[in-house]
């Protein structure tokens, strides 16, 4: 029978198990967050304790939990943003792998990683901008030393210590993409966001640096007049570039900053009427999730089965945090031709 709402909350953890026929111990590990270990049975077993659960209201107190577990039941993406193709399609492909170890994804979607991760109780957390904030390294080093959190660095400065390190810089991936379009074309532009919010502006972010350093060993400049700077943000990029691809020094050939700005200009030379890749050639840096792609396939330099690398590696360190030292992951980045350039033709 399926206890009143009114009175769920005097339900206990001892009331599910009896009603699962289980003990406590394995009704816990199901129910808070370790529905992947052995000690939580068999599928059948957990199905019916999640059943007997459901059945009588049962609401687990969630810090109790994690204070006594040490696990809170989720995973923590500290993506900064919503608006780039590519974070959503990793908190879809941790979503859906965090699931089957009854662990819940939650975004973060701003830059104040630090000041949330340090006082939550979650499972494990993916760090994505300690490159690009006012002492993000310092601050990974407190965090990890505050929390018991099974953490993931994403950097390309940080050495592992109690936490592994996904290390994938696309500098070397910039200065080839410079160069492949620059075979074809007098001028090679980068479309980048307005980072004005970070240290130093956009000038100084990594990805413009390299694309500075590669005008400047072809000979090629003013360097910083190449980088065509727009509003953040995939609404306002689309404008931007109709403007941009409108005006008299309309570009031939682009390094798009990241994958939705890639998406925005193609859509964009759309709306002018602009051929492309025979009027306008440009490759994203980034996987373009093909969800996306509404005219085919964008060139890109990217990381081969990134989404799942990346799910696989933090998923390991929320599901398995007993004393294990840090890892360091190098991912090689590599060209996909698509339609955006001359390459697949």
């Amino acid at each position: 029978m399926t206890r009143d709402p009114a009175v769920a909350g005097t339900v206990t953890l001892a009331d599910v198990a009896r009603a699962a026929g289980v003990s406590v111990a394995t009704a816990s590990f199901v129910l808070s967050g370790r529905g992947g270990s052995r000690s939580a049975g068999s599928a059948a077993t957990k199905a019916k304790v999640r059943e007997a659960a459901a059945e009588l209201g049962y609401v687990p107190n969630r810090h109790a939990q994690a204070m006594r577990t040490g696990r809170g039941g989720g995973i923590v993406l500290t993506l900064g943003t919503l608006d780039d193709p590519w974070a959503v399609q990793l908190t879809s492909q941790v979503r859906d792998d965090a699931l089957a170890h009854d662990l819940s994804t939650l975004v973060l979607a701003d830059e104040r990683w630090f000041e949330y991760l340090v006082g939550a109780s979650a499972d494990g957390a993916f760090v994505t901008s300690i490159d690009f904030v006012d002492g993000g390294v310092e601050r990974m080093r407190r965090l990890a030393a505050a929390t018991q959190t099974g953490l993931v660095a994403f950097s390309a400065v940080m050495e592992p210590e109690s936490f592994d390190v996904v290390s994938s810089t696309p500098v070397l991936a910039i200065h080839r993409a410079y160069a492949r379009l620059r075979e074809r074309h007098d001028r090679v532009q980068m479309l980048a966001p307005d980072l004005g919010h970070r240290a130093g502006g956009t000038f100084a972010n990594a990805r413009a640096r390299a694309f500075l350093d590669a005008a400047r060993e072809t000979g090629d400049g003013p360097a910083e007049q190449l980088v065509h700077v727009v509003p953040g943000g995939s609404h306002d990029t689309y404008l931007a570039a109709v403007e941009w691809l409108s005006g008299p020094d309309r570009p031939e050939a682009v390094v798009c900053h990241t994958g939705y700005q890639a998406v925005a200009l193609r859509l964009a030379a759309a709306r002018v009427g602009i051929s492309v890749p025979e009027d306008l050639e440009f490759i994203s840096i980034g996987d373009v999730p093909a969800n996306s792609e509404f005219f085919g396939p964008i060139s890109y330099y990217g990381v081969d089965d990134v989404f799942a690398r990346l799910s696989s590696i933090i998923i390991g360190r929320a599901t398995d945090r007993e004393d294990r030292p840090g890892v360091l992951h190098s991912f090689d980045w590599e060209f996909f031709p698509g339609t955006t350039t001359r390459d697949h033709e």
